[in-house]
């Protein structure tokens, strides 16, 4: 930020005044009401922070929803991959390693089965899964890449669009959920393949494969649509942020009646207490349902 011409310092004592942006994990669970101090929360893919007035999300849902007025968002695309090492142009159009890149966790049941393996197998494809966050920026043998969390249509919208710009970024075609973060920046069939089930997987790797001008105008077009997120035009973005929200903002903050902004963090302390309190009571009637349901089945078998 300092070279992009944002005057900053890095700190590790709270001051009395001024403007601090920090991340959400580092804040932690603790609520302080910081007087002078204007926070500002990288909020990734967490809870809002009460103590913050200002949060920088990664996903346009975080915005448009009105709920979220009060926590003033400003989404900001997220960097891409550190160091990414583009697909090997001497592949051409081949397909034949399909992988997920990411965590164990956020991969589909479904396509952790032998379904799917054997499906990709009959077409003539491997499956490399890459859970290892230390191979994440290499895409050189890879000719497809596939992100679904789950077939259950959830638009997960805290989550960024980093998948998807990491293949524009490698030169490989994507083929992902419809995400709210990937479907707020898709803007042809060309940036990324839909896919809302197992068969719809599979079709699209099967149709990748038997069409090689698809295949090229993918990875033309990604290469494009990359240029949008690059490191200068996130860069951009940051600058926008601070120049034309966080400094005007701050004095006129400032200016605003102590009894004023002590009201809207406690304001935005409760919300986030019985935002909690409501995860809470859905988390435990689905763990009761499924309880139900599982009570219901064995009483079949049973019978």
């Amino acid at each position: 930020m300092k070279q992009a011409g944002i005057p900053c310092r890095v700190v590790d004592v709270m001051p009395k005044q001024g403007i601090v942006m920090t991340d959400r994990d580092t804040l932690g669970n603790t609520y302080p009401y910081l007087g002078n101090v204007m926070m500002i929360c990288a909020k990734a893919d967490r809870e809002f922070h009460p103590s913050a007035h200002f949060h920088v999300v990664q996903n346009q849902v975080d915005v448009q929803n009105p709920k979220n007025a009060m926590w003033h968002p400003f989404a900001v695309p997220h960097w891409k991959q550190p160091g990414i090492i583009p697909r090997d142009v001497h592949r051409g159009t081949r397909v034949e390693n399909i992988a997920f890149v990411g965590t164990r966790t956020n991969l589909a049941p479904e396509l952790k089965s032998e379904k799917w393996s054997q499906a990709l197998a009959n077409l003539g494809c491997h499956w490399v899964p890459i859970f290892d966050p230390k191979k994440w920026n290499d895409y050189r043998h890879l000719d497809a890449v596939i992100a679904v969390r789950g077939f259950d249509n959830n638009p997960h919208p805290h989550k960024p669009a980093s998948k998807l710009v990491n293949c524009w970024s490698a030169g490989v075609p994507a083929i992902l959920a419809p995400e709210s973060a990937f479907m707020a920046v898709r803007q042809s069939d060309r940036d990324f393949m839909v896919i809302r089930s197992i068969d719809d997987a599979i079709q699209a790797v099967k149709t990748l494969k038997q069409n090689p001008d698809l295949y090229s105008s993918m990875v033309e077009n990604g290469q494009n649509r990359a240029q949008e997120f690059s490191d200068e035009k996130v860069t951009e973005y940051w600058v926008h942020f601070f120049q034309n929200y966080v400094f005007p903002q701050y004095p006129q903050w400032l200016d605003l009646p102590e009894s004023v902004r002590l009201f809207q963090f406690s304001k935005r302390y409760a919300t986030l207490k019985i935002n909690r309190m409501r995860n809470r009571i859905r988390k435990n009637r689905g763990i009761k349902s499924q309880g139900a349901q599982n009570q219901r089945m064995s009483q079949q078998f049973s019978s």
